[in-house]
């Protein structure tokens, strides 16, 4: 069972918009100073209307590559799809990005890299999702959710270890991320320590209550060590607090096998 936290993959999206928008003037344009300013302040705009008028950016964008053509252009179209839930579509557009931005300072390519392996990702397709992430976290290492992106993936294609590496790292990077023990208690679980899964659960909900991936690893490291009562109790209260989340639709499953 791969965790998903979907309303991460929007904030992270928007969080890159932000940072991509404060690194701007420092990119590598065009030597005419008007044209310098013109692809400046549309790809600005560009990437501003990404997250106030989704749709509407994306057709600003294409009228972007008409104009311009470029890695902008490109990352502008790719981030807007992404956040309208066309990650196929996505992908392609900011692997070219990618590689456009090439001769781009390291932490604006490392972010548009990070957002193609979050279009692979979402697109189900993990290998050109972990080269991506592999390229935005050599890029800047610094980065937590770079690695926690990568840990995503790494679960997904079952690489338990590496993915409990880049986890440890980024909690070092930024402990208090409930994400991180969220994922980390899944590992853990999959790795078949439950206790280790047990406290890592139970931290992600001192630091978010209520989050229900979480309600849902610890009710199964509770299972694991035989606490069914406990773990019944946990996804009772999933089922009341969250029940049109993924994590109450796969509890409902096991309550029969609990039970």
């Amino acid at each position: 069972m791969l965790l998903r936290f979907p309303h991460l993959q929007v904030s992270r999206a928007l969080l890159l918009t932000a940072a991509l928008l404060a690194l701007a003037p420092s990119l590598v344009l065009p030597p005419s100073a008007a044209a310098q300013n013109r692809l400046d302040e549309r790809y600005s705009a560009c990437l501003e209307l990404t997250g106030t008028a989704t749709l509407f950016a994306y057709n600003e964008a294409k009228l972007f590559m008409d104009d311009f053509g470029g890695w902008r252009a490109e990352h502008c179209a790719g981030l807007a799809l992404l956040l309208l839930d066309r990650p196929a579509e996505a992908a392609p557009l900011l692997a070219s990005a990618t590689k456009g931005s090439a001769g781009e300072p390291a932490e604006a390519r490392a972010a548009i890299a990070a957002l193609e392996g979050q279009a692979w990702y979402l697109a189900g397709d993990n290998e050109r999702a972990l080269t991506a992430q592999d390229l935005a976290a050599g890029l800047d290492a610094g980065r937590a959710d770079y690695l926690i992106d990568r840990a995503f993936t790494l679960t997904a294609m079952e690489d338990y270890w590496t993915a409990l590496d880049d986890l440890n790292r980024a909690h070092d990077l930024a402990p208090g991320n409930p994400a991180v023990l969220t994922l980390r208690a899944s590992l853990y679980r999959r790795l078949e320590v439950p206790e280790l899964a047990l406290e890592n659960a139970g931290e992600a909900l001192a630091l978010e209550p209520g989050q229900p991936d979480a309600l849902l690893e610890l009710a199964l490291a509770k299972g694991a060590l035989g606490d069914i009562e406990g773990a019944l109790a946990d996804i009772e209260r999933l089922l009341k607090t969250a029940p049109e989340s993924e994590a109450a639709q796969k509890a409902r499953t096991l309550v029969d096998r609990l039970d």
